[in-house]
């Protein structure tokens, strides 16, 4: 005779399985280096006030998913989550809030940043610098209305796609004008001084500005929609 395990005892089973094998590590407390590829969790609202020259998650890893899990990361004067030279890194599904910078990747490719709540950096919520192939999509990136805070900001940067993004109270919305070419898609923007601040070879399509004082500079639009 055959028997079965309930379905929640099975699921559950799995559950311990994966923590066990290493499939998801907590972060726990800050400041925390991640130097091992893998996928690594929240299970709690963390806040971080270390020195300025300290970073509050710093991924030197590849291949690495970072998911907050609906939680929340907060700080003041240093960057949310760093991450140098490495590649294939997912950050998703949270609020980051405060901080001089929220996100900073510098010199890899193939980033995604998708389902996160940005708000109140003082130098920019997002910000790629000499990266390649990446992916900004879903985010709401509010800032301090101050002139020289950028919403996204991509430096250096090639094949970037920021799309379906709402941003607001930047001085820029997203400022691209030092990058090699980008692709901005329907992504709304409000009471920013300027919308999208583009370089010459970024395209974009379907953005709508609301209360922006310079809605477009730059970049080549591809198509009617953008208002």
């Amino acid at each position: 005779m055959k028997t079965y395990l309930p379905r929640f005892l099975l699921l559950a089973s799995m559950s311990s399985l994966f923590v066990m094998s290493g499939y998801a590590t907590v972060i726990e407390s800050l400041p925390f280096t991640i130097t091992k590829a893998g996928t690594y969790t929240l299970d709690g609202n963390l806040k971080y006030t270390g020195a300025a020259n300290t970073d509050a998650i710093t991924v030197t890893a590849s291949n690495v998913i970072l998911d907050l899990n609906g939680y929340t990361l907060s700080g003041t004067n240093t960057v949310a989550i760093f991450g140098g030279g490495a590649s294939n890194i997912t950050v998703q599904n949270g609020t980051i809030t405060g901080f001089f910078v929220g996100v900073l990747f510098e010199n890899g490719s193939q980033a995604l940043l998708q389902n996160l709540r940005l708000s109140n950096a003082s130098a920019a919520c997002i910000e790629l610098i000499n990266f390649t192939s990446s992916t900004i999509q879903n985010c709401f990136v509010l800032g301090t209305s101050s002139p020289g805070a950028d919403g996204i900001y991509l430096g250096g940067c090639q094949g970037i796609v920021v799309k379906s993004n709402q941003i607001s109270n930047d001085g820029v919305g997203c400022d691209s004008n030092d990058s090699f070419g980008n692709i901005f898609i329907a992504d709304q923007l409000t009471n920013c001084t300027y919308g999208l601040y583009l370089g010459i070879p970024d395209k974009y399509q379907g953005n709508v500005t609301i209360a922006c004082t310079t809605p477009f500079t730059g970049g080549t639009a591809v198509g009617y929609e953008n208002n």
